[in-house]
């Protein structure tokens, strides 16, 4: 791949000003700086009695082993400061996940809520809603453990409500302790984004009309603030902006688009166009298909990419040296093995990591269209890296 070919994206001056003067929000807050409240006794000793009573409300009720495996085991594994595992009855900590309410798959409901002590229950509607190819859909997905753009937006809700148990105070709805909690959370995750959190914000704007602060009513209704307003939703693009010293945006700040704009070291942009990821279990059949069926957006492939390479830009391992192309089937076990697949992994000199994304690598399987777009994009990442010389 030639990266001096790759279109550099000419900032005008009213570009770069509103890029340099957007406001930086910092959420990385130290683990230290939080203040965990346990589980009372009392809730803990009536978990098991609150369970029940859910079960007779929902009799379709069940564990996901899904959203266990590859949501809260990595929030608990990588924040082992913030996140525990509640083993035994009176441990504190988190513990099971439950699907509720399979019968309205296309109604967000209850959306996500604490049962009891640690146990969250999430309803089918909202999983739905959360993990759609389209904001304001409810068409169902496959759970796949690469589909981690689905997978981080769908994450944030998990995240949030782990906040409840964390502050276990209800008053962390009504500001924004959830939302950066929930940041926080998802940036030490290597495969999760933070950029699931602006998926997670349309999807919310999509089928509600609004965003909630922490978590929706039963009615699905987002929650008020004191004043009887809806507490404006955390500020992720500014973070995001923040942690790579505004390198990482969207033209105008328009991020309705899967136009990523990343800089190198010169301060110059470039183009990272992300291109739509294809259902890679139709790519069998639609091998020579111009119109493939999409898993993923390019829009939401861009927010993913966008936190992942924030995250390498603050942790100075966006360069040649510290980013390396892998066999993704090494970090997912649901990806046909027939078929090659790259993983784009930095990894800082501490060994901490990040998938920035994975891609497609047969050109078999592509158009000369989408082989071209899908160069472009790993192309316009290369061209940022610190290292790169681009003249």
């Amino acid at each position: 791949m030639n990266i001096i070919s790759t279109p550099k994206i000419l900032i005008t001056c009213a570009i770069m000003a509103a890029l340099i003067s957007f406001c930086c929000v910092t959420a990385q807050v130290a683990a230290n700086e939080y203040k965990h409240i346990p589980t009372s006794r009392e809730e803990l000793n009536n978990a098991e009695r609150d369970l029940k009573v859910l079960k007779k409300r929902y009799p379709d009720i069940e564990e996901s082993t899904f959203i266990t495996d590859n949501i809260q085991a990595p929030l608990i594994k990588n924040n082992p400061d913030l996140l525990k595992k509640a083993i035994k009855k009176h441990d504190d900590g988190l513990r099971k996940v439950y699907i509720i309410d399979k019968k309205h798959p296309e109604s967000v409901g209850k959306g996500i809520f604490t049962i009891s002590a640690g146990n969250i229950a999430l309803t089918q509607g909202l999983i739905n809603a959360e993990m759609a190819l389209e904001p304001g859909s409810y068409a169902p997905k496959p759970n796949k453990d690469y589909d981690v753009y689905a997978i981080s937006s769908l994450a944030v809700d998990y995240a949030k409500e782990a906040a409840r148990w964390y502050y276990n105070d209800d008053k962390a709805q009504m500001d924004n302790n959830a939302d950066e909690f929930a940041v926080t959370l998802l940036e030490n995750v290597p495969t999760l984004s933070i950029g699931g959190k602006i998926m997670s914000d349309q999807r919310w704007q999509a089928t509600l009309g609004n965003i909630p602060s922490f978590e929706a009513d039963e009615t699905g209704k987002s929650l008020e603030n004191d004043e009887g307003k809806i507490a404006n939703p955390y500020d992720t693009y500014g973070h995001i902006m923040g942690i790579s010293q505004n390198r990482v945006g969207f033209t105008y700040d328009d991020i309705s688009t899967n136009q990523l704009l990343v800089a190198d070291r010169n301060g110059d942009y470039w183009s990272v166009f992300a291109p739509p990821q294809f259902d890679v279990t139709k790519l069998e059949f639609e091998r020579a298909l111009e119109d493939k069926t999409i898993m993923t957006r390019g829009e939401d492939r861009a927010y993913y990419a966008a936190g992942q390479i924030a995250w390498a830009i603050e942790n100075d391992a966006w360069d040649s040296s510290h980013v390396e192309m892998a066999d993704a089937h090494k970090y997912f076990k649901d990806l046909p093995k027939d078929i090659k697949f790259t993983a784009v992994i930095a990894k800082t000199d501490k060994d901490s990591w990040k998938l920035i994304d994975w891609y497609l690598d047969d050109s078999s399987y592509l158009t000369e269209k989408q082989q071209e777009d899908l160069n472009s994009y790993i192309d316009g990442m290369k061209a940022s890296f610190n290292d790169a010389e681009n003249w």
